[in-house]
């Protein structure tokens, strides 16, 4: 027999591959000599990196400039794509919402400045392509930040370059790329996204994601003022209408600045780290396959990990169970691709012992032999 467990993380509880192993423990328990084949998967946000730890990886140190200007120790990582080096990317890691203190966080003053530090670094080393992941980031600057830590420079109503120390998107004008980092242009970038807002508007990036990064209700339409007249700006400098790239809208304008400036492919998350670990051909070899991630409801039929997954496994007709820590009471609306989804839970308990690891792992592990069992059940009726 073999299983194919291929979760997102349980955020703020287990990471992906956590939880592959903890569900693992319970296949076993149940048929010991399964094949069991733990894929941690994610959908290009926080995470991203880690997914791909199993693929024989290599993680570049880097120091950054943190969105609001503090040091951060980070790092990326590359790995073998079609016999050449690519450089992997996460956001997360240099601009994201961890790296901020969202009560006291002024939208203005935070920036993407250390996601071109990262950029820059892999350029430098003579890395040609690029893979960004955008999920999880604190910053609604356009991509301003990013833009000028390789070299742009965004000048004001007056002809003045602006600073590098905060969010200059409000503020900027025009845009200038004399003294871009040399290289760029010989490097292919590719995005990686959940989401497909377009760059401003009411589904934009400042009204939808604004507000969960600090911004007050005035802040909202000022910085999507800004993200007009930015992709104003780069229409008329680079001849891309970012408005109607979808996803331009991800981690606060971050999507439109690579895709109308450094000309990236925006690409869905999950596709690339589905095909970096080769999902799909595990899967069409599969007798079963176990999903899950922390919370799951209909929400989670808008591009969510688990669906995702259970979409590929359907392709295959493979029969698809999901795990989560939360069930929402509309979970029928899923039941089209995920023939079952359970509860990890097992007694009541407080949010914090939930979340704890431990105890996650356990019921995890615990919900997993059940579904096993009734697995095997099956088998002989």
């Amino acid at each position: 027999m073999k299983v194919v467990i291929a979760p997102d993380s349980f955020k703020g509880s287990l990471s992906a591959y956590e939880v592959g192993q903890a569900a693992g423990s319970g296949v076993k328990r149940v048929f010991p000599d399964a094949e069991m084949i733990s894929v941690p998967m994610a959908d290009g946000g926080e995470g991203s990196i880690e997914a791909l730890s199993s693929l024989g990886v290599q993680e570049i140190p880097v120091t950054v400039t943190g969105p609001s200007g503090e040091t951060v120790h980070t790092s990326y990582i590359t790995l073998q794509q079609d016999g050449e080096e690519t450089a992997f990317i996460e956001c997360a890691r240099s601009t994201g919402l961890p790296l901020i203190h969202k009560e006291t966080a002024d939208p203005y003053e935070l920036n993407s400045y250390g996601l071109g530090e990262q950029i820059k670094d892999a350029v430098e080393r003579g890395y040609k392509t690029i893979m960004i992941s955008l999920g999880g980031s604190a910053t609604t600057d356009g991509g301003t930040g990013m833009l000028q830590a390789l070299g742009f420079q965004f000048l004001n109503a007056t002809g003045d370059i602006l600073g590098v120390n905060r969010n200059v998107l409000t503020e900027a004008v025009h845009i200038t790329d004399e003294n871009k980092l040399a290289g760029l242009a010989a490097c292919q970038f590719i995005a990686a996204t959940d989401v497909t807002n377009p760059f401003y508007g009411t589904q934009g990036a400042a009204y939808i994601y604004g507000p969960q990064k600090g911004a007050t209700a005035e802040q909202v339409p000022e910085l999507d003022n800004g993200l007009q007249q930015l992709a104003k700006s780069i229409q008329e400098k680079y001849g891309r209408d970012v408005q109607h790239i979808p996803g331009a809208g991800a981690a606060g304008g971050l999507g439109g600045a690579l895709a109308g400036v450094l000309g990236a492919e925006l690409k869905s998350g999950f596709d690339i780290i589905a095909a970096l670990t080769g999902l799909e051909e595990k899967i069409s070899s599969s007798d079963l396959v176990i999903t899950g991630e922390g919370s799951l409801d209909a929400q989670s039929l808008y591009g969510k990990v688990p669906v995702n997954v259970a979409r590929m496994a359907k392709k295959h007709g493979k029969s698809v169970v999901a795990i989560a820590g939360t069930v929402g009471e509309d979970i029928f609306e899923l039941h089209d691709m995920i023939d079952a989804v359970f509860s990890i839970q097992t007694g009541p308990r407080s949010l914090e012992d939930a979340m704890n690891p431990e105890i996650a792992a356990q019921q995890i592990t615990q919900t997993t032999e059940q579904i096993m069992r009734l697995w095997k059940a099956s088998l002989f009726c």
